[in-house]
């Protein structure tokens, strides 16, 4: 129908098939389906051109209005979701430290797409959540959703540079009794997996002094501040490692899942996702390039 209210609107077979970016077989091969369906000629063909019969052009008469609505509100709805803003909901640590910084390049480059950001831990729940699309840590594995690997995430101790120099040397994790450790109320077993990790689960960590945080993010800046020190996320602290506000510890990085950019599997991404993805990756790249580098990175 949609071919046969094109065909007969610019007059023929082949300015319809450039409108609609196909053959002028097919165009001629649809309206022929449309004729056999309903059982009545459309249109004359010949070699001076088609022409519409009388029946075609009653048809088209009625069939023209519907399709204009369509077309209209088709466009309305699509230069409202244009307008609304793209809902990405990302860890606060990877907000704070990694994306935030960097979002005026994203508004210089797509200056029509509103980001919005919306914290979160854990993994989304689409259902409740108004949300586009979700940085998140794990397996990549959640029912409804599609999702692609970003970076893996290794996780290792480090500290303040002035905290590492200050006190007792830190050459071996028996060394790490004459510290205090900080975590994160979201990631309250990040110090016992990396020390099962490495092969010491008999670190005795329930005599230790250990300060606990709302989120990574404040655990982190805790550990900057040279309180104590943090099991935290190598890639999303790249920028206080280039710095020098931050050093590893150990040499003995461990991986913990990898973040992963979800969104829903029913829809798929929108565009402004695809262009929100395609720019995160660009910006990932360079820093992931430059982790590679550094042997206690991976």
């Amino acid at each position: 129908m949609h071919v046969f209210e094109v065909a007969s609107r610019v007059g023929s077979f082949t300015r319809a098939a450039e409108v609609l970016s196909v053959s002028p077989s097919a165009v001629s091969r649809q309206i022929a389906a449309l004729e056999a369906f309903l059982d009545v000629r459309l249109i004359h063909r010949s070699r001076d051109g088609n022409v519409l019969t009388e029946v075609g052009e009653e048809y088209y008469r009625e069939i023209a209005p519907a399709f204009e609505t369509i077309t209209s509100v088709t466009d309305r709805i699509m230069r409202a979701q244009d307008s609304a803003p793209l809902n990405v909901r990302v860890p606060s640590t990877f907000a704070v430290r990694f994306l935030i910084p960097r979002l005026s390049e994203f508004r210089t480059e797509h200056p029509g797409i509103n980001v919005r950001i919306v914290t979160g831990f854990g993994s989304v729940d689409f259902v409740r959540e108004d949300v586009d699309i979700s940085i998140q840590v794990g397996s990549g594995d959640w029912p409804g959703t599609e999702s692609r690997m970003l970076f893996a995430n290794w996780v290792q101790p480090m500290c303040s540079p002035s905290l590492f120099k200050a006190r007792r040397p830190l050459r071996t994790i028996d060394d790490l009794t004459s510290y205090r450790l900080l975590i994160s109320a979201n990631r309250r077993n990040d110090w016992v997996d990396w020390l099962t990790a490495v092969g010491r689960p008999d670190f005795p960590l329930a005599r230790m002094e250990i300060i606990e945080f709302p989120n990574s993010m404040l655990a982190s800046q805790a550990a900057v501040d040279g309180l104590g020190i943090v099991i935290g996320q190598v890639p999303v602290l790249a920028p206080e490692f280039a710095a020098l506000e931050l050093v590893r510890l150990f040499d003995k990085p461990v991986r913990q899942g990898s973040y992963y950019a979800v969104w829903r599997a029913e829809t798929g991404p929108s565009r402004k996702t695809r262009q929100f993805l395609s720019w995160l990756q660009r910006q990932l790249d360079p820093v992931l390039a430059k982790l590679s580098q550094d042997p206690a990175a991976a």
